[in-house]
């Protein structure tokens, strides 16, 4: 980054004085947000900092209560995501907006459809789709339905939106957590190309690997103020860290010192499961799958992009049928056919897609969290209300108003939402898939430590990740799939970040360590 950052004449975007409140809570308080043309600016902060409601307020979605928006300098009224767009900024939200319904086109162009004569141009969408995703470098056809693509692929998509209509002001929030190895170094390409292009990018992470690899200038948000700014040569690691918990928590996750039971609570015996493509998904097979879970035990599934983690635990949840094979709880053969099935006899699962696959956005924090879903009886109430309490202290689930709607809350809010939803119901068996996507340096210590204390109290655990960090920090064992079977089991001291990527990848690449997934 040049010496002239910090000069007036190079701040392209700026939130001047801005507050914003919600009802019993204050999001904003009298923030400064300066953007910095032709750079990559970086927002971090904590799940609930106020990093959304800054970048809603910016792309149109939300109005502030207090305060201005300048660009070059100068007044403008942002009402809807409409005068953003007009005014060259675009958003690639983390939740995604997709329609699965449509074609990857009529996505890209819903809202801001081309005409010719009065008629839908449909030619010109398609071709102006198509060289959008071939900038991403990605193998996505312009007419493929949107419902059938990868949660990766969906937020490329998003991405596509952006490019096809020539923002030169990008917001990206989260834009690697749904993302492959190579789509994520894909998209450090994009990203740099678009650079030196001229367009400014806001960028938003998790991931202090991806922050310190892309950023030129870093804005830290902490309780909605403003607590920190500085330029790539004035930031570290831990100058990051610091500024987003105050100095008060460590980055670290204290390791497990536990002799996990041999008691075999799940034991899965040559499980199988086609591959399919149809409108609406597409699913990666599983070969002869053979595997135990003991009580007490974390288990991880680590693997890449399309080695089938998703599939596996779908069909443990009752959610995706098996062609074959013998799954036992307790030592019982289990007949699951329904997620209502496994459900009564104990697994719950907590899905990679919160939006599509968990969440109720309509309803609030608390009738999410006790929601009864399929054939779940709930206790009495004043049981019910006793656990809800347990859970949700236990989770840290901010803020603790339950009455709020749930779509209110930050990611990681929402993510512990649906881990006591689960918790709720007291499993044997506790599935989480990419438990942490998303989910800020706290967020994601609060609920390794959740996970470690319910796998110490006997609750058995089974959980995916495609990042090698995460499944190192968290795993007793781990099974790493390839390409829909088990590749190799490690244990202990043997799990190291070269041994489950080596094992997951086929041929291992010459992949920058910086996009290797591993993460906070």
């Amino acid at each position: 980054m040049n010496a002239a950052l910090n000069s007036q004449t190079e701040i392209i975007l700026e939130a001047r004085n801005i507050t914003r409140f919600y009802p019993g809570n204050v999001a904003l308080k009298d923030i400064t947000y300066r953007v910095y043309r032709g750079c990559v600016n970086v927002l971090i902060g904590e799940n609930g900092a106020g990093k959304s409601t800054l970048m809603r307020i910016l792309s149109g979605v939300e109005r502030p209560d207090l305060g201005e928006i300048l660009l070059h300098g100068a007044p403008v009224k942002l009402r809807t995501p409409g005068d953003a767009s007009r005014l060259g900024i675009a958003i690639v939200h983390q939740e995604l907006s997709v329609m699965q319904n449509m074609i990857v086109s009529d996505n890209i162009f819903a809202g801001r459809e081309l005409t010719h004569s009065l008629l839908l141009d449909v030619a010109s969408q398609n071709t102006r789709s198509a060289h959008a995703l071939q900038q991403l470098k990605q193998n996505i056809s312009e007419r493929a339905q949107a419902g059938s693509l990868s949660l990766g692929a969906r937020q490329l998509i998003e991405l596509a939106r952006s490019l096809a209509h020539s923002a030169s002001i990008l917001i990206l929030d989260e834009p690697t957590s749904s993302l492959s190895n190579a789509e994520t170094e894909a998209l450090f390409d994009v990203l740099a190309e678009l650079k030196s292009a001229g367009v400014t990018i806001i960028y938003i992470s998790h991931r202090l690997h991806e922050l310190l690899h892309l950023g030129d200038h870093f804005t830290v948000l902490r309780s909605g103020s403003i607590v920190g700014e500085g330029s790539r040569n004035e930031v570290t690691r831990q100058w990051i860290v610091d500024r987003m918990t105050g100095g008060n928590r460590s980055e670290a996750l204290a390791m497990r010192e536990k002799a996990v039971s041999q008691e075999v609570m799940l034991a899965v015996e040559n499980l199988s499961v086609s591959a399919s493509t149809s409108s609406t998904e597409t699913c990666s097979a599983l070969h002869e799958i053979s595997f135990s879970l003991h009580k007490g035990e974390l288990l991880g599934i680590y693997g890449l992009l399309g080695a089938g983690r998703t599939e596996l635990l779908e069909v443990l949840a009752g959610a995706r049928k098996r062609e074959s094979g013998i799954v036992r709880l307790n030592e019982t053969p289990l007949h699951i056919l329904s997620v209502e099935d496994a459900l009564r006899v104990g697994i719950a699962l907590v899905p990679e897609d919160r939006q599509r696959d968990g969440l109720v956005q309509s309803l609030t924090v608390r009738e999410n969290i006790a929601l009864a879903g399929g054939g779940w009886s709930l206790p009495a109430k004043s049981k019910e209300d006793e656990q809800m309490r347990g859970v949700v202290e236990a989770l840290n689930i901010v803020p603790k108003n339950l009455e709020l709607p749930v779509s209110s809350l930050s990611g990681g809010n929402q993510q512990k939402v649906l881990i006591a939803r689960c918790l709720m119901r007291e499993p044997k068996v506790l599935l989480l898939d990419e438990p942490t996507r998303g989910v800020d340096v706290g967020a994601r210590a609060e609920i390794y430590r959740t996970l470690q204390n319910l796998a110490a109290e006997g609750l058995s655990i089974l959980f995916t990740s495609s990042e090698v960090d995460e499944t190192r920090m968290l795993a007793d064992r781990v099974l790493v799939l390839r390409q829909g079977r088990i590749a190799a089991e490690i244990s202990g001291e043997q799990i190291t970040d070269d041994a489950l990527f080596s094992a997951a990848s086929p041929q291992v690449q010459n992949i920058s360590s910086t996009v290797v997934g591993v993460t906070a």
